[in-house]
């Protein structure tokens, strides 16, 4: 009799309690924002929750398509397209979308996305106009997208005087909570200068993977390779997708090509340390390969018939 009384004490209290309070910004599908850029943050969501991430930029705000990398829509095991309507969620101009895949290539890291449900075009941002040069070497360009940087990243920057640009997605839209604060991590849009060093790679960016179609992509595939004026510190990941972009001689920003994959980080001697014999290693980011866009020009000339 007891234990059934504790029983109901405990359902009275639980059944009685405050409801859930309402994620008012998954409820208005909105995120703090205030960003001036065509560039969205993308998640490809699992239960609700962020999964894999990537970068995305607009291509027609009339029809809301929009770039990305492939082998952000792709699973891991076989490359098949598994993104579905409900999945993919688009973070731009202050608003959270839901987005479908509407074309891909077959070798190229590239995708178009499209907003899924009905959406107000004057809210979205003029896209950047797409580049009908080619960049060169010693090219100034920015590298533009989106990627977590975790909270030390975030205060070494400012100690350095970059004081990273968050959006806290994380915190407001997914309300993710990490209860060591050295592990908390946040979205940051990276504006990174960078300069060209070279015009025609050709490179396995699957170097652990060996096929024939691997081996197609190795042969069609050239890529423009940037190196960051400064050191990204960690892997540039959820960066995939992002624009590339030179300012003309007009001052206006031309989007040059999709940021497809980085050269692995690398350890170097810290220069700076003159208090120590043995001087300290540091981890440096700073290579990046990037598809350019007159490779997927067919990609963008669909994407502007999209309806």
């Amino acid at each position: 009799m007891i234990k059934m009384l504790l029983v109901f004490l405990l359902f009275v209290v639980y059944a009685c309690g405050p409801p859930p309070a309402d994620n008012i910004y998954r409820k208005e599908g909105r995120f703090p924002s205030g960003l001036n850029v065509p560039v969205a943050f993308l998640t490809n969501e699992w239960a609700g929750k962020p999964r894999i991430l990537a970068s995305g930029w607009l291509i027609d705000g009339g029809n809301g398509t929009l770039f990305s990398a492939k082998h952000f829509t792709d699973t891991f095991m076989n490359d098949i397209i598994e993104l579905g309507a409900n999945q993919c969620k688009v973070f731009l101009s202050g608003r959270v979308y839901t987005c479908v895949v509407v074309q891909v290539p077959p070798l190229r890291d590239a995708v178009i996305l499209k907003i899924f449900e009905p959406f107000n075009s004057a809210e979205l941002l003029t896209p950047y106009k797409i580049a009908t040069t080619k960049l060169r070497i010693g090219d100034a360009v920015f590298i533009q997208g989106f990627h977590p940087h975790p909270s030390e990243i975030t205060t070494s920057n400012a100690t350095e005087g970059f004081k990273d640009l968050i959006l806290p997605i994380f915190r407001t839209f997914y309300e993710l909570r990490e209860a060591d604060p050295a592990r908390q991590r946040e979205v940051v849009f990276d504006n990174l200068e960078a300069v060209v060093v070279d015009v025609d790679v050709h490179i396995n960016t699957d170097e652990n993977e060996s096929s024939p179609e691997k081996e197609l992509k190795f042969r069609t595939n050239e890529y423009i390779k940037v190196i960051t004026k400064r050191n990204h510190k960690f892997s540039f990941g959820g960066l995939s997708g992002g624009v590339v972009i030179k300012v003309n001689k007009n001052g206006e920003k031309e989007a040059f090509g999709i940021i497809t994959a980085e050269r692995p980080e690398r350890l170097e001697y810290d220069k700076r340390d003159q208090l120590i014999s043995k001087k300290a290693l540091i981890i440096v980011s700073d290579t990046i390969l990037v598809t350019p866009i007159y490779t997927v020009n067919d990609l963008y000339e669909y994407a502007r018939t999209v309806r």
